[in-house]
């Protein structure tokens, strides 16, 4: 398995140079020249697996022969050691033939922890073979930057930065991202949106100040936040059917990872027969689903505060694939997109794309609607993220005797004093305390700034 960048096919590297990156050296994201692909039966077979087992079958194709079999097993299994349920991503019917599969019970209790967890471990196995360094730099409204906050944290070789915009983290993310603040962990405010600091972690990519210091991109730029995110599908899809009964999911447009990772699922030999995006009025995903109309534009505030951007890495990913790894059609494409703010793609191959994907923007007055009723019927609690995922499922699924599976990716706990407000909490509020000291700023863009502050720490 070899991987190239989507922007150039002459431009090739190997799971390990793949793990220990940001963006490609022209700018563009490493993938798969191809993908494996399995037969109906071989996944049928799957079925008993546990979790790490099935993960293995699922990722050991992407990582080649880098990585010992058994010792690739090793690090699976205790990749998922740190989950508290025994089936580590459990699924929970909430009507007929709809579910949630929960995606947090990881030690941040966000599913940014799978990737996190994964990628953490790999970086510590590949930077003890050779004795490097590394510089783990991501942007977050929280949950992504906590949980790589936490992982990285127990590799002695690198060293985490976090950028976070000024305004719009959740309360509870944000006490944690500054209380997180280490020798050895950094994070800092930017003045500006989440769009804002994951422009500045792309420029710093792109003219890296360290030397002797390897940089890796915590965000799912890397390949590992895609990679980590196959294995929800194959589970689900092995639970719901075998991995033979046809399947559809609703995914909270948290990133483009979850998406893009449902896409290649289908190409690998899944029986997926439609994905539904869910955006809050953040809706630039739904634009270009619904009007073939990708753009740039200011995040507005809501109660879904992981989707309130409009930039997405992995749509490159997506494009590349869309356009049979078209690598000059992709250069031209994003080289376009991050002149002018727009994208647009060809008619066929957004019409391919429509094939399988529909999207809904979901305002906040149709989360609360879904949150309360949900709760009123059920008696279970739901985050707004998974909110929207569960109400675009209802309303556009293509059929009722497909499963419906919406991604739920941020524990209800994480939204506890919201759902209290609305009746649809049970459980305790939890008790925030101020960290000490001051948090550390960035101006909007200050990519000097950036590098001077990484040189001194």
């Amino acid at each position: 398995m070899h991987y190239v960048s989507t922007r150039s096919a002459a431009l090739r590297a190997d799971f390990r140079n793949v793990v220990l990156s940001g963006l490609a050296t022209d700018g563009g994201l490493f993938v798969p020249a191809s993908l494996p692909v399995f037969g109906a039966q071989e996944i049928a077979n799957w079925s008993w697996l546990p979790f790490e087992e099935l993960a293995w079958r699922v990722i050991s194709p992407f990582v080649g022969q880098t990585i010992a079999e058994d010792e690739l097993k090793t690090l699976l299994k205790d990749s998922y050691r740190p989950f508290n349920h025994r089936a580590i991503a459990p699924l929970r019917q909430i009507d007929r033939n709809e579910w949630v599969l929960e995606l947090f019970h990881g030690p941040t209790r966000a599913s940014k922890d799978f990737a996190a967890q994964l990628h953490a471990r790999l970086v510590r196995y590949f930077l003890e073979c050779d004795g490097g360094r590394a510089l783990v730099v991501g942007a977050t409204n929280g949950d992504t930057g906590l949980a790589a906050m936490q992982a990285f944290g127990a590799c002695p070789s690198c060293r985490v930065v976090t950028l976070y915009p000024e305004i719009g983290v959740p309360g509870d993310r944000l006490l944690a991202l500054q209380a997180a603040d280490t020798e050895r962990v950094l994070a800092c405010a930017v003045a500006g949106s989440f769009d804002d600091c994951q422009t500045l972690v792309s420029r710093l990519f792109r003219q890296w100040p360290l030397e002797q210091v390897v940089p890796i991109g915590f965000n799912s730029t890397n390949w590992i936040g895609v990679l980590a995110q196959l294995v929800f599908y194959f589970h689900a899809a092995l639970q719901l059917g075998g991995g033979q009964r046809p399947i559809g999911f609703s995914i909270p447009a948290a990133s483009f990872a979850e998406v893009y990772a449902g896409y290649i699922a289908q190409k690998m030999g899944l029986p997926i027969n439609q994905i539904i995006i869910s955006t809050n009025r953040n809706d630039a995903l739904h634009q270009f689903i619904h009007k073939n109309h990708y753009s740039t534009r200011e995040a507005s505030r809501t109660l879904s505060p992981a989707m309130d951007f409009s930039i997405f890495s992995n749509l490159e990913r997506f494009v590349w694939e869309l356009y049979d790894h078209d690598d000059q059609a992709v250069k031209t494409l994003m080289e376009h997109f991050e002149n002018v703010g727009e994208l647009s793609i060809a008619n066929h191959q957004w019409l391919q794309a429509r094939l399988l994907i529909d999207s809904y923007a979901v305002g906040d007055e149709q989360t609360v609607a879904e949150i309360t009723a949900l709760f009123r019927d059920t008696g279970i609690s739901i985050d707004p993220h998974t909110a929207t995922g569960v109400l675009a499922a209802r309303l556009y699924r293509r059929s009722m005797v497909t499963p419906m599976v919406t991604l739920g990716q941020i524990a209800p706990e994480k939204s506890a004093e919201l759902l209290a407000e609305l009746g649809a909490w049970n459980g305790p509020l939890p008790q925030l305390q101020a960290p000490a000291g001051h948090p550390r700023h960035l101006a909007r863009g200050d990519l000097d700034g950036l590098c001077r502050m990484l040189r001194e720490w």
